[in-house]
């Protein structure tokens, strides 16, 4: 199963909010949309599910075009950040609604329900309310309700961002094994870095409606294509070298040595991180961040160094990579 995005375009009024969008995602492979709010991120996962109609481009689903297909005919799954649960409906009923629609006798959604209610390890919750679950549970009644609806592709709309940190480690390795692990393609779409690069085959970042670069985890960190991206991804963030020329350098913080000589520094501030901790100085080119050993202490003046070859190098006009 393959998902296809030709030259996507969406504008509302005189709003450009997708300009030019050109995306695949291959059987079984994972894309993570990942970018600031009002980047368009959500407007993409909308009109693959056809929420939403692009102004210009195409839209195809195993090769079928599907511009002009309802979104009940799509066969999307969507899970959303909200849940979308009805409050009223228990957890078993919240999961037949949609196979009663669909036209499934009623022992076949016993059946189903059942099924999937063992799978997702929800069988002690299906006569509770939402509003009697955890927002972990929750979220896995929105998995279990789009798993069931058999799809072609899965749509998931930052669907851990309403969790906390510890809750959402606990669902990772869930997500990768009931979604991530089939032959259908996934949209998954998050502001979160981490997130994305722990679950995405490949990360698409857009800014302002279009795409800057698409890639692995490991080529966004190590080549991005552009200043954004090499702001975007990445904490703590790449540092920006003071430059009197037209090319702007930039190093992350961990390709920075502490030096017996080197550039003297000024120490400004520091913070624990456990086995590490990031120490913030004052140098000649400008505001820096190091990652360090946490056992190393530090006087007010340190002197640092790196290998030039880690330099990020980035047009200063248009942003773009030049090394």
């Amino acid at each position: 199963m393959t998902l296809q995005l030709i030259n996507i375009s969406r504008r509302v009024k005189r709003n450009w909010i997708i300009r030019n969008l050109n995306l695949e995602v291959g059987d079984g492979e994972c894309i993570a949309l990942l970018g600031p709010s009002g980047c368009g991120k959500s407007s993409t996962l909308r009109i693959i599910a056809g929420l939403d109609k692009p102004t210009e481009g195409q839209l195809l689903i195993n090769g079928k075009l599907v511009n002009n297909i309802s979104p009940v005919d799509r066969r999307v799954g969507m899970v959303f950040q909200s849940y979308a649960l009805f409050p009223h409906l228990s957890v078993a009923q919240n999961l037949s609604l949609g196979l009663k629609v669909r036209g499934d006798s009623l022992t076949k959604q016993k059946e189903k329900v059942s099924s999937i209610l063992s799978i997702m390890q929800l069988d002690e919750y299906s006569e509770r309310l939402p509003i009697q679950l955890s927002g972990g549970q929750r979220q896995r009644v929105a998995l279990a309700r789009a798993l069931l609806r058999d799809p072609y592709v899965y749509l998931l709309d930052e669907p851990m961002s309403n969790l906390d940190a510890q809750l959402r480690e606990e669902l990772r390795p869930e997500l990768r094994r009931l979604i991530l692990s089939g032959d259908q393609p996934v949209v998954y779409v998050t502001h979160d870095q981490h997130e994305a690069m722990a679950m995405a085959n490949r990360i698409a970042v857009l800014n302002n409606g279009t795409l800057e670069q698409i890639g692995t985890p490991e080529e966004l960190y190590k080549k991005p294509s552009s200043l954004f991206v090499a702001r975007f991804i990445g904490r703590p963030q790449i540092n920006i070298l003071r430059s009197s020329t037209n090319i702007i350098k930039a190093i992350r913080p961990e390709d920075i040595q502490i030096k017996a000589e080197g550039i003297r520094c000024r120490l400004l501030q520091k913070e624990w991180l456990g086995i590490n901790q990031l120490i913030y100085l004052e140098s000649p080119k400008g505001h820096i961040k190091v990652i360090c050993d946490s056992r190393k202490s530090f006087s007010d003046s340190i002197y640092v160094d790196w290998d030039e070859s880690n330099e990020h190098h980035f047009d200063a006009y248009t942003n773009k990579r030049l090394n």
